[in-house]
């Protein structure tokens, strides 16, 4: 069987920047669009009828769904490149937002949400696999630190916006402005992103196959890790909406900022965080950021107004940016053994899954138990898990960095 080998691809460092640079605006312009929707989906799909489980289900059948399909994309981009995915994925997600416009009721809208997310599976992954092929040996963690900070910037700032929008425009003009944005991403990605360079950059061999990937412990202690820190996640940015809105009365702008504040300041540490995880044990970094952050949870719905709930999803920010690009760099070091857009695509159905049972579990103890529990529940079962992830990732071997060089100087 072969496996796709190992080390960095020797590139050009203008060649290298340019690569960098627009899949950072592409993946920022298109995870602004993506943002928009976040503090309004769960009232929109309220005034269509939506129960909590229905609720839970619209925004798990947009993770489920790419979860189903990354695999299948990311094997194949590990053959055919990396740049007809991205644009196309972007192509398809821009048109099917249409669909929010003419959405009659949960079912629909749920219908839209497994669109989406089938588009979505050829767009961040394979962008995140881009990413590894280009990073040098050792300094996985500060490339997929300054890649994270333009993804999760323009995650952060959709929310804000979306909420002003909404409180001035309405609610069909989040979704208008969402299709624009990522039909602007898939121009940028068209017009800019070196042609064959990603299908030039492959490893000789084949991928390997998904068996032996998940046989390796290493890999399936990343993986437990990304799908609870996704679970967590995704219980939160469907229910803190409900709380901020039904039980402190805001508005959809404050709704917007909280739900912004938190990931914008994630994203400005990605880079700071990266450095960290080229410099330090990667396993020690996702375990302890995991029960750290698993703890802020459960703060969340004792804060009684807008301002301290603001507070408390701010620290929830700080804490979530340090695991996640130690996670990333483990990752990126393990696709350069079996396939880049294998690995990736695993990392993210990881994260798919998280978010898709995540908010179907929380809907469920949000109709049974309430509102207030959907955040107790979800840190506790995030704060069992990461034990175990421990216990998997004692088999990744400590790290041994040196003083990294700055971002683009070459080694």
């Amino acid at each position: 069987m072969n496996l796709a080998i190992t080390e960095s691809i020797p590139l050009d460092a203008t060649l290298r920047i340019k690569i960098f640079s627009v899949l950072s605006l592409s993946i920022f312009t298109a995870m602004l669009g993506l943002g928009i929707v976040v503090p309004i989906l769960p009232l929109y799909a309220k005034t269509l009828g939506a129960s909590g489980i229905w609720l839970g289900a619209i925004f798990a059948g947009f993770s489920i769904a790419r979860a189903a399909s990354m695999p299948v994309v990311g094997h194949f981009s590990d053959k055919q490149g990396r740049k007809v995915f991205i644009v196309t994925g972007l192509f398809l997600y821009a048109f099917s937002s249409l669909g929010y416009l003419s959405a009659s009721g949960p079912e629909s809208l749920l219908v839209v949400r497994i669109v989406q997310g089938l588009c979505s599976a050829m767009i961040v992954p394979i962008a995140m696999a881009y990413v590894g092929d280009i990073a040098p040996k050792d300094r996985e963690g500060s490339y997929v630190g300054r890649f994270n900070v333009a993804l999760f910037l323009g995650f952060g700032f959709g929310p804000l916006l979306g909420g002003f929008v909404h409180d001035l425009l309405g609610v069909n003009a989040d979704f208008m402005i969402m299709g624009i944005l990522c039909a602007l991403s898939c121009a940028l990605a068209l017009w800019y992103l070196p042609a064959g360079d990603g299908k030039r950059m492959m490893r000789s061999g084949a991928p390997a196959a998904y068996a032996t990937i998940l046989r390796n412990p290493q890999v399936q202690g990343i993986m437990l890790f990304r799908f609870l820190n996704a679970f967590i996640r995704g219980s939160v940015l469907t229910f803190l909406p409900l709380y901020a809105s039904y039980r402190l009365h805001l508005s959809g702008a404050q709704i917007g900022l909280i739900v912004s504040s938190g990931v914008i300041l994630t994203s400005l540490l990605q880079y700071p965080c990266g450095r960290l995880a080229d410099r330090f044990d990667r396993k020690h970094l996702m375990i302890s950021g995991s029960l750290v952050y698993a703890v802020c949870v459960v703060l969340l719905p004792q804060m009684p107004n807008f301002v301290l709930l603001l507070g408390a999803n701010l620290l929830l920010g700080g804490v979530g940016a340090v695991p996640l690009p130690a996670a990333s760099a483990s990752v990126i070091e393990e696709g350069k053994k079996y396939g880049m857009g294998s690995l990736m695509a695993l990392f993210n159905v990881a994260m798919s899954l998280g978010l898709g049972t995540g908010p179907l579990v929380s809907g469920f103890i949000h109709d049974t138990l309430g509102l207030t529990r959907v955040f107790y529940c979800a840190a506790g079962i995030g704060a069992v898990g990461a034990l175990v992830t421990a216990r998997l990732l004692r088999f990744l071997p400590p790290a041994q960095r040196k003083q990294m060089p700055d971002f683009f100087e070459e080694p």
